[in-house]
């Protein structure tokens, strides 16, 4: 009997897997546009900040050179001040005078009774040397020819006469001092010094011609004749009447008599409607020969066909 063959039947079957489609990613694109804008955006900010900050920079320097102008310019009143002056001062002369006819008197006799005086002008911390000896000391006269400062310590210059053994000899001395107020201390004693000459060259004349000259004729002619005008009223009227001409008025009240304007001298600066002008007038003494000369200078503001005087200075 022939074989059957067998015959297996598999009943399983596997489901077939549905196949994903692949997803590609997609590309970035840039947008050039967008690019250029976001660009452009950031080298206007680079530009809008560089020159907040060169802004910055140049009021830096501005606000600094205004610094420098101004301790410049304070630098320069204090040297001015320590320059010091040989104005008359009554209180330090009279405290002086006291303290030099104690200082040059004789030390002999009663010698406690002359540092206990001098106790009293000079500084605490200031004491006199022990070959403070003379004994037969005057002084005959003093003079104070200056004060000034040396090292930034005030000091007053006498010219003395001193008679010593009944001889005269004229000595020259400078004094330094400390002033608060009407209060004064001598903080060294008197030195032998050479006396101030007062000839020299230290400063600018007030009323140099250093402005620009104004061009305009017609307002040179005009400026000149009301300077004329001016400087005869001045001459002659009071304060009172000066009030419509000027801004802080002042007047002679005839004090002299008005003798003439040098038209030569006359300078006219600064603008059309703010002229400066510069000239010499020349008055005279009641009932006398004797004349004076002296320079004026106004600084002047437009007003219709007149001007008025906002400034007044003399020399």
């Amino acid at each position: 009997m022939p074989r059957i063959p067998k015959i297996k039947i598999n009943f399983e079957y596997e489901k077939k897997k549905k196949e994903k489609p692949i997803k590609i990613p997609k590309a970035h694109t840039l947008n050039l546009g967008r690019v250029r804008s976001i660009v452009l955006l950031i080298l206007i900010g680079l530009f809008i900040y560089f020159s907040y900050v060169l802004l910055l920079a140049n009021a830096t320097a501005h606000k600094n050179k205004t610094l420098q102008q101004t301790v410049s310019t304070l630098n320069q009143r204090i040297n001015q001040e320590n320059a010091g002056t040989t104005s008359y001062n009554p209180l330090v002369d009279q405290y002086m005078t006291q303290f030099l006819k104690v200082y040059y008197s004789p030390a002999s006799g009663d010698s406690d009774d002359r540092t206990k005086q001098l106790t009293q002008y000079l500084a605490s911390n200031l004491t006199l040397p022990s070959t403070d000896k003379t004994t037969d000391l005057k002084l005959v006269s003093s003079t104070l020819t200056g004060i000034f400062t040396i090292d930034t310590v005030k000091t007053a210059q006498y010219s003395l006469v001193v008679k010593t053994n009944n001889k005269q000899s004229d000595l020259t001395v400078d004094i330094p001092y400390q002033q608060a107020n009407e209060k004064l201390t001598v903080t060294g004693l008197p030195y032998v010094a050479n006396p101030i000459n007062s000839i020299s060259h230290v400063g600018q004349a007030r009323l140099a011609n250093t402005e620009k000259t104004l061009n305009s004729e017609q307002t040179t002619t005009k400026v000149a004749k009301f300077t004329k005008q001016f400087a005869q009223k001045y001459v002659s009227s009071s304060t009172k009447d000066m009030a419509f001409l000027m801004a802080d008025p002042v007047g002679l009240d005839g004090a002299v008599d008005f003798v003439s304007l040098d038209d030569s001298s006359i300078k006219v600066a600064g603008t059309i409607k703010n002229p400066i002008v510069t000239a010499t007038m020349t008055v005279k003494v009641h009932d006398s020969d004797m004349t004076q000369v002296q320079t004026i200078r106004l600084y002047l503001k437009q007003q219709a066909s007149t001007y008025f005087v906002t400034k007044f200075i003399q020399a």
